[in-house]
């Protein structure tokens, strides 16, 4: 018999990823139209078929997967609640009675073992990302995904204005200090991608005000440790009025840091977070901050998921929501 051609041997020919040739094979929208029509016409030349895919229409209830970050990702738990993304996701779905299975993400393809757990009817991963053989094996089966708080332009996502945020912030130091602003940032290696962003956004913020910024006013960090040994004694040396950390967590460290210092903030220097975490509550002063909703990324995902299981809604997710501003008495 004739070996049936697959994604993967498409996605060889063309050296690209199979998740990419399943998105164009299963019609997304996300991908170019250049790299749509190379790889269908591919399709055609090596004679692919579609499988053929059995899949209930009319559920009563829709069974979502919510992927997790592992464990070992403390920094990241610290940051979401839950019970406040799930109420998000329940809302989205709206009177669509919705049975949500919470997963860690750490590449076991067995969960969707139809025999053990039943149909799987969507995904959502938060705060973390599918590996490529997953990203396939979702694509192959067309079961839509979403990404929160992650971003992939082949791929559908619901984030935080991490940029826009940043900006506001900005904002506020360059309210009090006016041109005498001195700032720097303090971005997270382990979170290279959200903290880039955030980094762009003191940057774009800084040249709407024509204050000095560049590449020496950046320290990125691969641990909170590297705060108080490394960072602090150059904001001090350097004489920055302003610090721009890429959390909340940054920033409550940074200011335990000081007080051990005899610093006073922000008497020394002003602070600021992102996020509005749960854990500036335990502090004396409230760092300033942006709010990031959990409960409004799981509303998103919620009402996209639905319109696409349900409605067969065949519109693409790609949004950025913008964070609040939220004062407090470090600026």
């Amino acid at each position: 018999m004739t070996k049936r051609t697959t994604v993967y041997d498409i996605a060889h020919e063309l050296g690209i990823s199979p998740s990419t040739v399943s998105r164009v094979l299963n019609n997304s929208s996300l991908i170019s139209d250049e790299k749509r029509e190379l790889i269908i016409s591919t399709a055609e030349r090596m004679g692919y078929c579609k499988r053929s895919i059995k899949r209930q229409k009319n559920r009563t209830i829709v069974t979502i997967r919510l992927f997790l970050p592992p464990a070992k990702y403390s920094y990241i738990h610290l940051f979401y609640d839950v019970a406040e993304l799930i109420e998000g996701i329940q809302k989205g779905f709206d009177n669509t009675k919705v049975n949500i299975i919470i997963s860690v993400n750490d590449g076991d393809l067995t969960l969707f073992d139809s025999k053990k757990l039943g149909d799987i009817d969507g995904c959502i991963f938060a705060f973390t990302m599918p590996s490529a053989p997953l990203e396939t094996m979702l694509e192959e089966r067309e079961i839509p995904f979403v990404l929160l708080n992650r971003e992939d332009p082949e791929n559908n996502y619901v984030m935080v204005d991490s940029i826009g945020g940043m900006q506001k912030l900005v904002k506020a130091m360059w309210n009090k200090y006016g041109d005498a602003l001195h700032p720097c940032f303090i971005g997270f290696s382990p979170l290279s991608a959200v903290s880039k962003r955030r980094e762009e956004g003191v940057r774009t913020g800084c040249l709407s005000y024509s204050i000095p910024f560049c590449d020496e006013d950046v320290f990125n960090i691969d641990s909170i440790g590297e705060l108080k040994e490394k960072v602090l004694p150059i904001i001090l040396e350097r004489g920055y009025n302003a610090v721009f950390c890429f959390n909340d967590l940054l920033a409550v460290s940074l200011y335990q840091s000081a007080l051990n210092l005899s610093l006073a903030i922000p008497e020394s220097f002003s602070l600021s977070g992102f996020d509005n975490s749960p854990m500036l509550d335990l502090l004396d002063k409230r760092i300033n901050t942006i709010e990031f909703s959990l409960r409004k990324l799981g509303v998103e995902a919620g009402l996209w998921l639905q319109g696409k299981i349900i409605e067969r809604i065949e519109l693409p997710l790609q949004k950025n929501l913008e964070g609040t501003y939220i004062p407090g008495g470090t600026i």
